[in-house]
């Protein structure tokens, strides 16, 4: 069964596979992963993702993401330049939620114990290429926030170690698949490679080709790698972010 997301307030379900060409190996390695995401007191990564969008042509921006149970967060999307100069930042320094983009000049709060919080990353999905959400919904396991880790579905399998950046990764193929929580209906399914460090459990690479019924000389291809950090020590100055003043 896919693992879909249903609404912020119900538990993200996770189907175990039993299809008979699907690795039993492969089934413990991400549903152990997962685990491991929810059960972390703390987390920082940086990360870059590179996208393809033509023959020959792709940007590369980068990320940062700052965590501490149970509610303490940061992350920060710089754009690359030829894409137009520019971030993202989300952060919440145990109270409320706070979004900003350059592009907008747009300072936005999501009250504590809201049902807007779920919109804030949904509006910041697209800028952000669903980078915001895709460690993010594992960190917050019952959000309700949408990740192509949680949408791999039950037709990878395990093809071996390799490495990434100098770390040994499990390597899981297979499709990613979107699916529209009250109609069940399916979309955005595309190829997708994760490896997973054999060590750590934590994500280092995801790779999601251009998704399937895409026009024949279409090209949306996405590569994210990642240098993540289990239980590191982060000051509360982490959490926190100063919006550029507006006046001219």
């Amino acid at each position: 069964m896919t693992r879909a997301i249903i609404t912020i307030a119900f538990a993200i379900a996770i189907g175990l596979c039993t299809s008979a060409n699907h690795t039993r190996a492969a089934d413990d390695i991400l549903s152990r992963s997962i685990a491991a995401y929810a059960a972390l007191k703390s987390y920082a990564d940086t990360g870059a993702i590179v996208n393809e969008f033509a023959a020959n042509a792709s940007h590369r921006h980068t990320f940062t993401t700052y965590y501490r149970a149970p509610r303490q967060y940061y992350f920060e999307f710089v754009t690359d330049q030829r894409a137009g100069a520019g971030h993202t930042v989300m952060w919440c320094d145990g109270g409320d939620f706070h979004s900003w983009s350059s592009t907008l000049g747009l300072h936005e709060t999501y009250p504590r114990g809201s049902n807007t919080v779920l919109s804030g990353f949904a509006a910041a999905g697209a800028p952000t290429l669903r980078t915001i959400s895709l460690i993010t919904a594992l960190l917050f396991a019952n959000s309700g926030l949408l990740s192509t880790v949680l949408e791999f579905g039950d037709d990878y399998t395990v093809e071996g170690i390799e490495d990434v950046g100098g770390h040994r990764c499990h390597k899981l193929v297979g499709m990613a698949r979107s699916m529209y929580a009250k109609t069940q209906r399916v979309t955005n399914v595309r190829r997708t490679i994760i490896w997973i460090d054999t060590e750590s459990l934590l994500v280092r690479k995801v790779f999601e080709d251009t998704p399937e019924g895409s026009p024949l000389t279409a090209i949306n291809r996405t590569t994210v790698t990642l240098d993540p950090r289990a239980n590191p020590t982060l000051e509360h100055a982490r959490f926190t972010y100063t919006v550029p003043s507006t006046r001219r």
